[in-house]
Protein backbone atom coordinates (compact mmCIF):
# COMPACT_ATOMS: atom_id res chain seq x y z
CA UNK A 1 0.00 0.00 0.00
CA UNK A 2 1.26 3.49 -1.13
CA UNK A 3 2.01 5.79 1.98
CA UNK A 4 -0.89 8.98 2.35
CA UNK A 5 2.12 11.15 1.39
CA UNK A 6 3.45 9.13 -1.73
CA UNK A 7 1.41 11.79 -4.35
CA UNK A 8 2.78 15.28 -2.19
CA UNK A 9 6.22 13.70 -3.11
CA UNK A 10 6.27 12.25 -6.44
CA UNK A 11 4.75 16.00 -6.91
CA UNK A 12 7.85 17.30 -5.62
CA UNK A 13 10.00 15.45 -7.50
CA UNK A 14 8.56 17.01 -10.88
CA UNK A 15 11.36 18.95 -12.59
CA UNK A 16 9.10 21.84 -13.18
CA UNK A 17 10.63 25.28 -13.34
CA UNK A 18 9.00 28.49 -10.66
CA UNK A 19 5.88 29.93 -11.82
CA UNK A 20 6.02 26.74 -14.46
CA UNK A 21 3.13 24.48 -15.30
CA UNK A 22 2.80 20.45 -15.91
CA UNK A 23 0.31 18.42 -17.43
CA UNK A 24 0.25 14.63 -17.96
CA UNK A 25 -1.82 11.43 -17.31
CA UNK A 26 -3.29 11.36 -14.08
CA UNK A 27 -1.14 8.94 -11.90
CA UNK A 28 -4.34 8.12 -9.71
CA UNK A 29 -6.88 7.60 -12.13
CA UNK A 30 -4.47 6.86 -14.91
CA UNK A 31 -6.77 8.57 -16.93
CA UNK A 32 -4.70 10.09 -20.34
CA UNK A 33 -3.29 14.18 -20.01
CA UNK A 34 -5.49 14.79 -17.11
CA UNK A 35 -3.50 15.88 -14.52
CA UNK A 36 -2.43 19.30 -13.98
CA UNK A 37 0.38 20.61 -11.63
CA UNK A 38 0.85 24.33 -11.17
CA UNK A 39 4.17 26.19 -9.30
CA UNK A 40 3.47 29.42 -8.37
CA UNK A 41 6.70 30.36 -6.89
CA UNK A 42 5.53 29.43 -3.17
CA UNK A 43 4.17 25.87 -3.61
CA UNK A 44 3.07 23.62 -6.09
CA UNK A 45 -0.51 22.60 -6.79
CA UNK A 46 -2.23 19.86 -8.49
CA UNK A 47 -5.79 18.61 -10.04
CA UNK A 48 -7.16 15.91 -12.42
CA UNK A 49 -9.77 17.19 -14.83
CA UNK A 50 -11.39 13.69 -14.83
CA UNK A 51 -15.40 13.47 -13.67
CA UNK A 52 -14.72 10.63 -11.82
CA UNK A 53 -11.62 11.42 -10.00
CA UNK A 54 -11.34 14.13 -6.93
CA UNK A 55 -7.52 14.29 -6.80
CA UNK A 56 -6.30 18.00 -5.79
CA UNK A 57 -3.92 19.56 -3.44
CA UNK A 58 -0.64 21.65 -2.74
CA UNK A 59 2.36 20.99 -1.63
CA UNK A 60 3.64 23.80 0.73
CA UNK A 61 7.13 24.17 -0.86
CA UNK A 62 8.82 26.78 1.33
CA UNK A 63 10.76 29.15 -1.18
CA UNK A 64 14.43 28.40 -0.95
CA UNK A 65 17.09 31.55 -1.75
CA UNK A 66 17.33 29.77 -5.46
CA UNK A 67 14.11 29.28 -5.67
CA UNK A 68 13.44 32.99 -4.74
CA UNK A 69 16.09 33.74 -7.51
CA UNK A 70 14.57 32.12 -9.90
CA UNK A 71 10.95 33.67 -9.44
CA UNK A 72 12.35 37.12 -9.77
CA UNK A 73 14.12 36.41 -12.66
CA UNK A 74 11.41 34.82 -14.45
CA UNK A 75 9.13 37.66 -13.29
CA UNK A 76 11.57 40.32 -14.69
CA UNK A 77 11.85 38.56 -18.34
CA UNK A 78 7.79 38.94 -18.01
CA UNK A 79 7.93 42.65 -17.84
CA UNK A 80 6.23 43.76 -20.99
CA UNK A 81 7.92 46.53 -23.64
CA UNK A 82 7.02 50.33 -22.67
CA UNK A 83 3.29 51.33 -24.09
CA UNK A 84 3.44 52.47 -27.46
CA UNK A 85 0.68 53.46 -29.72
CA UNK A 86 -0.01 49.47 -30.22
CA UNK A 87 1.15 48.04 -27.15
CA UNK A 88 -0.57 47.87 -23.12
CA UNK A 89 1.37 47.86 -20.61
CA UNK A 90 0.35 44.98 -17.96
CA UNK A 91 0.14 46.52 -14.32
CA UNK A 92 2.49 44.87 -11.54
CA UNK A 93 -0.62 43.85 -9.85
CA UNK A 94 -1.01 41.20 -12.61
CA UNK A 95 0.47 37.67 -11.44
CA UNK A 96 0.17 33.89 -11.59
CA UNK A 97 -3.35 32.97 -12.38
CA UNK A 98 -2.18 30.13 -9.41
CA UNK A 99 -1.61 32.81 -6.97
CA UNK A 100 -5.32 32.68 -6.27
CA UNK A 101 -7.49 29.65 -5.65
CA UNK A 102 -10.28 31.66 -6.24
CA UNK A 103 -9.40 32.95 -9.48
CA UNK A 104 -8.21 29.46 -10.90
CA UNK A 105 -11.31 28.08 -9.56
CA UNK A 106 -13.41 30.30 -11.70
CA UNK A 107 -11.48 30.15 -14.49
CA UNK A 108 -11.92 25.97 -14.16
CA UNK A 109 -15.57 26.22 -14.17
CA UNK A 110 -16.18 28.00 -16.98
CA UNK A 111 -14.05 25.94 -19.39
CA UNK A 112 -11.29 28.11 -20.00
CA UNK A 113 -8.47 26.17 -18.16
CA UNK A 114 -7.35 24.43 -20.89
CA UNK A 115 -7.08 26.66 -23.18
CA UNK A 116 -4.79 28.68 -20.01
CA UNK A 117 -2.66 25.40 -20.10
CA UNK A 118 -2.42 24.85 -23.85
CA UNK A 119 -0.70 28.41 -23.89
CA UNK A 120 -4.21 29.74 -26.20
CA UNK A 121 -5.01 31.77 -23.95
CA UNK A 122 -2.66 34.36 -21.57
CA UNK A 123 -4.73 34.26 -18.32
CA UNK A 124 -3.66 36.21 -15.08
CA UNK A 125 -5.18 37.29 -11.40
CA UNK A 126 -4.75 41.01 -10.49
CA UNK A 127 -5.00 41.02 -6.85
CA UNK A 128 -5.87 44.94 -6.66
CA UNK A 129 -9.01 44.47 -7.65
CA UNK A 130 -9.70 40.75 -7.46
CA UNK A 131 -10.15 40.29 -11.13
CA UNK A 132 -9.73 37.18 -13.32
CA UNK A 133 -7.69 38.80 -16.53
CA UNK A 134 -7.40 37.68 -20.09
CA UNK A 135 -4.20 39.90 -22.03
CA UNK A 136 -5.62 40.93 -25.14
CA UNK A 137 -2.83 39.97 -28.24
CA UNK A 138 -2.37 41.35 -31.54
CA UNK A 139 -0.04 40.25 -33.74
CA UNK A 140 1.87 38.36 -30.42
CA UNK A 141 1.91 42.16 -28.88
CA UNK A 142 -0.40 42.92 -25.70
CA UNK A 143 -2.24 45.82 -26.31
CA UNK A 144 -5.21 45.35 -23.73
CA UNK A 145 -6.26 43.41 -21.06
CA UNK A 146 -10.22 42.69 -19.80
CA UNK A 147 -10.77 41.78 -15.93
CA UNK A 148 -13.67 39.71 -14.62
CA UNK A 149 -14.50 40.29 -11.09
CA UNK A 150 -14.56 37.70 -8.59
CA UNK A 151 -16.65 39.19 -5.98
CA UNK A 152 -19.22 41.21 -7.30
CA UNK A 153 -17.14 44.85 -6.89
CA UNK A 154 -17.86 47.36 -9.61
CA UNK A 155 -18.68 46.40 -13.10
CA UNK A 156 -18.82 42.60 -14.27
CA UNK A 157 -16.33 43.14 -16.92
CA UNK A 158 -13.73 45.69 -16.66
CA UNK A 159 -11.75 46.32 -19.96
CA UNK A 160 -8.42 48.13 -18.67
CA UNK A 161 -6.75 49.42 -22.10
CA UNK A 162 -8.84 51.44 -24.98
CA UNK A 163 -7.60 49.15 -27.49
CA UNK A 164 -10.30 48.24 -30.29
CA UNK A 165 -9.08 45.07 -30.58
CA UNK A 166 -11.09 41.83 -29.59
CA UNK A 167 -9.73 38.58 -27.90
CA UNK A 168 -9.22 36.13 -29.69
CA UNK A 169 -8.54 32.16 -28.59
CA UNK A 170 -7.84 29.70 -30.86
CA UNK A 171 -6.80 29.60 -34.28
CA UNK A 172 -8.21 28.20 -38.06
CA UNK A 173 -10.34 29.33 -40.87
CA UNK A 174 -13.58 29.18 -38.75
CA UNK A 175 -14.25 31.73 -35.91
CA UNK A 176 -17.44 32.10 -33.68
CA UNK A 177 -18.03 35.56 -32.11
CA UNK A 178 -19.28 34.96 -28.00
CA UNK A 179 -20.33 36.81 -25.27
CA UNK A 180 -17.09 37.07 -23.22
CA UNK A 181 -13.62 36.14 -23.17
CA UNK A 182 -14.48 32.53 -20.89
CA UNK A 183 -16.73 31.94 -23.81
CA UNK A 184 -13.79 32.34 -26.58
CA UNK A 185 -11.57 30.26 -24.29
CA UNK A 186 -14.04 27.29 -23.80
CA UNK A 187 -14.95 27.03 -27.96
CA UNK A 188 -10.80 27.58 -28.87
CA UNK A 189 -10.28 23.53 -29.29
CA UNK A 190 -13.00 23.63 -31.69
CA UNK A 191 -12.73 27.12 -33.64
CA UNK A 192 -10.93 30.65 -32.73
CA UNK A 193 -13.06 32.29 -30.40
CA UNK A 194 -13.64 35.86 -30.61
CA UNK A 195 -14.68 38.46 -27.63
CA UNK A 196 -15.43 41.74 -29.03
CA UNK A 197 -15.58 43.31 -25.35
CA UNK A 198 -18.25 45.53 -25.78
CA UNK A 199 -21.93 46.05 -27.20
CA UNK A 200 -20.85 47.27 -31.08
CA UNK A 201 -19.50 45.80 -33.88
CA UNK A 202 -16.91 48.89 -34.57
CA UNK A 203 -15.43 48.55 -38.14
CA UNK A 204 -12.06 47.37 -36.68
CA UNK A 205 -13.86 44.31 -35.78
CA UNK A 206 -15.48 43.74 -39.39
CA UNK A 207 -11.97 44.32 -40.34
CA UNK A 208 -10.25 41.60 -38.59
CA UNK A 209 -13.30 39.40 -38.78
CA UNK A 210 -13.33 39.66 -42.47
CA UNK A 211 -9.82 37.66 -42.87
CA UNK A 212 -11.46 34.22 -42.02
CA UNK A 213 -13.75 32.11 -44.28
CA UNK A 214 -16.61 31.78 -41.94
CA UNK A 215 -17.94 33.28 -39.07
CA UNK A 216 -20.75 32.51 -37.09
CA UNK A 217 -22.33 34.74 -33.70
CA UNK A 218 -23.11 33.18 -30.83
CA UNK A 219 -24.63 35.42 -28.49
CA UNK A 220 -26.78 34.79 -25.35
CA UNK A 221 -30.46 34.54 -26.12
CA UNK A 222 -31.61 37.92 -24.55
CA UNK A 223 -28.97 39.22 -27.04
CA UNK A 224 -30.66 37.95 -30.16
CA UNK A 225 -31.65 41.11 -31.97
CA UNK A 226 -27.69 42.67 -31.60
CA UNK A 227 -26.71 39.29 -32.84
CA UNK A 228 -28.77 39.25 -35.81
CA UNK A 229 -27.46 42.56 -36.63
CA UNK A 230 -24.22 41.94 -36.83
CA UNK A 231 -24.66 38.27 -38.97
CA UNK A 232 -26.25 41.46 -41.55
CA UNK A 233 -23.32 43.60 -41.03
CA UNK A 234 -20.74 40.90 -41.66
CA UNK A 235 -22.47 38.84 -44.72
CA UNK A 236 -21.13 42.10 -46.56
CA UNK A 237 -17.24 40.88 -45.87
CA UNK A 238 -17.23 37.14 -45.02
CA UNK A 239 -20.22 34.81 -44.88
CA UNK A 240 -21.45 34.49 -41.20
CA UNK A 241 -24.42 32.61 -39.95
CA UNK A 242 -26.34 33.10 -36.65
CA UNK A 243 -25.87 30.42 -33.71
CA UNK A 244 -28.89 30.10 -31.62
CA UNK A 245 -27.85 29.32 -28.24
CA UNK A 246 -30.07 27.35 -25.94
CA UNK A 247 -27.26 27.88 -23.14
CA UNK A 248 -24.14 29.86 -22.72
CA UNK A 249 -21.28 27.90 -24.26
CA UNK A 250 -18.95 28.20 -21.11
CA UNK A 251 -21.78 26.31 -19.15
CA UNK A 252 -22.19 22.97 -21.43
CA UNK A 253 -19.72 20.19 -20.63
CA UNK A 254 -16.98 19.69 -22.97
CA UNK A 255 -18.58 17.13 -25.04
CA UNK A 256 -21.60 18.96 -25.09
CA UNK A 257 -19.96 22.02 -26.38
CA UNK A 258 -18.25 20.12 -29.15
CA UNK A 259 -21.16 18.27 -30.29
CA UNK A 260 -23.16 21.68 -30.66
CA UNK A 261 -19.88 23.24 -32.44
CA UNK A 262 -19.88 20.90 -34.94
CA UNK A 263 -23.59 20.78 -36.12
CA UNK A 264 -23.38 23.89 -37.26
CA UNK A 265 -19.40 23.86 -38.80
CA UNK A 266 -19.93 20.57 -40.64
CA UNK A 267 -23.03 21.62 -42.20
Amino acid sequence: MKSPNWLKGYIESLDIQPLGRYRSDCPVCGKTNTFSVTDDGLQRMWFCFHADCNVSGRTGITLSRQHATNVFKRSQADVPVPRTSNTYELPPTFVSLSRNLDAELYVKRVHAYDAYLAGRADIRYDFKSNRVVYIVKHEGKVVDAAGRSLDGRGAKWYRYGNSRYPFLCGTGNTCIVVEDCASACAISSSAAGVALLGTSLLDEHVEFLSNYQRVFVALDKDATDKALDMVKILCRKVPTKLMVLHRDLKNLTNEERHEFIRSYIDR
